[in-house]
């Protein structure tokens, strides 16, 4: 995006809007007291790149206060204020404002962002655009106070903002483009328009991950090839002692740098895994005693190292992880390989090691800041270890012709919550990540989920499962309702990493005790079809919920409980 005139972006955003995978709107809000309108297409075009379909709308001119009230229907809102406008409205020159009218204008701003942050704090996700004073010219020499008073409202924004709300460091974008190619005078001076094109595109990079990951976008793992990519040289022809990735080197430093980054990834939630043409055993050698070596099997959660053709093997990396193909980025120095991906599997985000291969760790390192999101969550930091026993379940399948046996075999026990406050981080990043047993796929903010746990009618059930290859932790959300006899499955989802063993049904049984306990005499759910959650399009049916109606694929199912026979499935212990 970056290398497009707007002109451009504006020609493929009409292609775009025809291909977008996801016919289901997200619907965006830009809220600013100067002129965004390049903002709605840059973000447009990056949206749609990821397969969602944007619709954005931009608030009117200088009314952020007054358009905060009726933002209900939104899913996003962008919040834009702009101190160079708010400072022009004054009566004298900008150095000439005396420190009483400063204050005026920051209690002024202060009681305007309560409103504002109190009128979104029920919106899923509200990016808020740090307050900077870039714009407003003061020579160094003297004391800023304009950048004081964006710092002071910058803490306000900190420490008044709901959960839903994200505070963006907009001075990130300075720092990298300049402030020069950030900033255009001239258009404000005509319209308004301060911020150009470049700054904008920079913007939708620097909250892409946020973005990602509130629409269920954001990559889940990172795939290596060896040779050239892990490490300098081709093991196969140089041997164990001359590949090179030795921190002392200056080639093999950079080597070096980049599976230091895979294993920061690693503990971070990404996966890591292999995708190498070579002898298996030459590699595991190289892992295991190779002193360079940084990145160790404790590390990479699947290896995929043979001699069949790369794309073969991405599937089958993305089938044993039960992930999507297009949750992989794959990382390889060989045009031909590289090529061969984006052909065969163009779901699949490529990286090509730069020739010029000082840039290789800056250039991973803005795919992962572009296209993955991080959080400090316990479920995330686990989550290598979790794959790793998902991949040995798979071998141990491979072991059973039966597989009820097989599950059997796997001495599974499950164990549900209602309502517990230290889950509501958890249930909500499993919202915004589950796409294959999802069957509505709605997204929820934690701020979203704490306000289910305080309406007397609803409720969100945890379901969380180990077996006697480790502990998968909380990996099943129902958000179900009930009033008047009636009962509502609102949405009902689970990790990929537990599909496949009926705990699916088990789930159902337990929510529908839990609605018969709250006196429900019928329930209602609904399936909603997106790309990836096809698996599940008949998974109510599969429970014995009758369909009332279908309309575009969205399916309508009315149950009366009395009809409801349960699975009481006999090898999945129940807490």
């Amino acid at each position: 995006m970056r290398e497009l005139k707007f002109t451009e972006i504006l020609k493929a955003n009409n292609q775009l809007r025809k291909q977008v995978e996801s016919k289901i709107p997200y619907q965006i809000k830009v809220l600013s007291n100067i002129t965004c309108n390049q903002l709605g297409a840059t973000l447009s075009y990056h949206l749609m790149q990821q397969g969602v379909n944007p619709v954005i709308g931009i608030g009117n001119y200088d009314n952020i206060v007054q358009d905060s009230f009726n933002q209900q229907d939104q899913q996003l809102v962008i919040v834009h204020y702009e101190l160079l406008n708010v400072i022009g409205k004054t009566d004298c020159y900008v150095e000439d404002l005396s420190d009483e009218q400063i204050e005026e204008i920051a209690s002024s701003l202060e009681g305007e962002l309560s409103m504002v942050l109190q009128n979104l704090s029920t919106i899923p996700c509200v990016l808020f655009d740090s307050f900077n004073a870039n714009a407003i010219s003061i020579s160094p020499l003297r004391k800023n106070r304009f950048a004081e008073l964006a710092c002071r409202l910058n803490q306000f924004v900190e420490k008044n903002k709901s959960s839903n709300t994200y505070l963006i460091d907009t001075n990130a974008i300075f720092n990298k483009i300049g402030v020069g190619n950030a900033l255009d005078f001239k258009l404000y001076n005509l319209s308004k328009t301060l911020y150009t094109i470049s700054y904008w595109k920079e913007y939708v990079y620097l909250v892409s991950p946020l973005l990602l990951k509130v629409t269920g976008k954001a990559k889940k793992a990172v795939i290596f090839d060896c040779d050239n990519t892990l490490w300098k040289g081709i093991l196969g022809e140089d041997g164990f002692d001359g590949i090179d990735m030795s921190e002392h080197s200056k080639i093999g430093g950079i080597y070096h740098q980049v599976q230091n980054m895979a294993v920061w990834l690693s503990k971070h939630g990404v996966l890591i895994g292999l995708c190498s043409k070579n002898n298996p055993e030459d590699v595991t050698d190289v892992i295991e005693h190779h002193p360079d070596m940084t990145l160790k099997n404790e590390n990479i959660v699947i290896s995929q190292v043979n001699w069949d053709d790369k794309a073969s093997n991405l599937r089958a990396i993305a089938e044993t992880l039960n992930i999507g193909l297009d949750s992989l980025v794959f990382v390889d120095d060989s045009d031909f390989e590289i090529n061969l991906i984006k052909e065969q599997l163009p779901q699949v985000l490529c990286m090509q090691v730069p020739e010029a291969i000082y840039d290789y760790p800056a250039k991973l390192g803005e795919i992962i800041n572009t296209y993955f999101y991080f959080s400090d969550s316990k479920a995330d930091l686990d989550k290598t270890n979790q794959y790793k026993q998902q991949t040995e379940r798979v071998k141990q399948k491979s072991k059973f012709t039966d597989i009820i046996e097989y599950l059997r075999s796997l001495e599974m026990e499950v164990t549900f919550g209602v309502d517990k406050a230290e889950e509501a981080e958890r249930v909500s990043q499993l919202t915004q990540k589950t796409n294959q047993l999802n069957v509505c796929t709605t997204r929820y903010t934690q701020a979203q989920i704490e306000a289910i746990k305080k309406n007397p009618s609803q409720s969100y059930i945890s379901l969380s499962v180990k077996d006697k290859f480790g502990d998968s932790g909380l990996t099943g959300v129902a958000i179900v309702s009930y009033a008047d006899g009636k009962g509502r499955i609102d949405d009902f989802l689970m990790s990929c990493r537990v599909m496949g063993r009926n705990i699916e049904f088990a789930f159902v049984d337990h929510i529908m005790s839990f609605l018969i306990g709250r006196g429900c005499k019928v329930v209602e759910t609904q399936y909603h079809p997106t790309q990836k959650n096809k698996p599940v399009s008949d998974f109510f049916e599969k429970c014995g919920f009758p369909i009332v109606s279908e309309k575009e694929d969205v399916k309508k199912y009315v149950l009366n409980v009395d009809d409801y026979k349960k699975q009481n499935i006999d090898y999945i212990i129940v807490n």
